[in-house]
């Protein structure tokens, strides 16, 4: 049987391993440590050599620690942070008026782009690595200026304004819907160049209640900065990628069913 920890008030993974051990303990005083590392998946000769200090937990060990305690995406994307060689994901909050304006895709491509070593902030280098042509470059790398959300180092280097960006779309644009269509025509163009290797393109159906829409939002949320926090700091980044996760219906609603 699983434990199921409330919102954490502490992330530290070792506090956590501690936290749930002295709860089965308390609720059957003849649990064991084997039976413990048995649940958690962990060895048990780790948790022995974690737990009296003699060695640190490792990111694996603590995703196992993660599953077991059915930690809510906040809370796990918290306690892996811990791990990461990177520093948390933050987040820039980006207006809808200012979004217009960099609404086409390859401007938030631009800025992973410079992400990438060695790359440069030209127009014909850009064009090249994105697809696209010089002038649109060109123009989108204007933008990024005016809008300050690029900047040159004192090495003369290009980069983002550290923070990765969001944009307060609780309302459905011309520039969201844009933006939307071009993300979905980009992934079906990548269905008949890339290698499946290269790609992940996934689909279930579900059954659901509408208004568990925004429920379904809030995880999926918790879910792709969880991931972008770890993908970003694995390996040496060489390609600029979008994530992309779809939730729609087929179905009419009631509305549009009797009209």
């Amino acid at each position: 049987m699983k434990t199921v920890v409330a919102p954490l008030k502490n992330t530290e993974p070792v506090d956590l391993l501690r936290q749930a051990l002295l709860e089965r303990t308390e609720k059957n005083p003849a649990f064991s440590m084997r039976a413990f590392a048995r649940a958690t998946g962990i060895s048990h000769t780790v948790l022995s050599l974690v737990l009296s200090g003699k060695r640190p937990l490792s990111k694996k060990a603590a995703m196992k620690l993660a599953d077991y305690l059915e930690l809510n995406p906040e809370d796990r994307l918290r306690v892996m942070n811990k791990f990461s060689k990177a520093k948390p994901v933050e987040f820039s909050s980006l207006s809808l008026d200012a979004f217009s304006v960099i609404a086409d895709w390859y401007h938030y491509a631009i800025l992973s782009l410079l992400d990438l070593p060695d790359t440069k902030l030209e127009s014909r280098s850009v064009a090249k690595h994105l697809g696209i042509t010089v002038l649109e470059a060109k123009l989108a790398i204007e933008r990024l200026q005016r809008l300050d959300l690029i900047y040159q180092t004192s090495e003369g280097r290009w980069t983002a304004q550290g923070r990765s960006l969001k944009v307060d779309n609780t309302i459905s644009t011309p520039a969201t819907r844009k933006f939307n269509k071009q993300l979905l025509e980009k992934a079906a163009e990548s269905i008949d160049r890339d290698d499946i290797s290269r790609r992940s393109m996934t689909a279930v159906s579900l059954a659901i209640d509408p208004s568990q829409v925004d429920y379904a939002k809030e995880r999926i949320r918790a879910f792709r900065r969880e991931l972008m926090s770890e993908l970003e700091s694995r390996g040496e980044p060489s390609s600029v990628y979008f994530l992309t996760i779809q939730l729609f219906p087929v179905t009419p609603s009631e509305s549009q069913e009797k009209s």
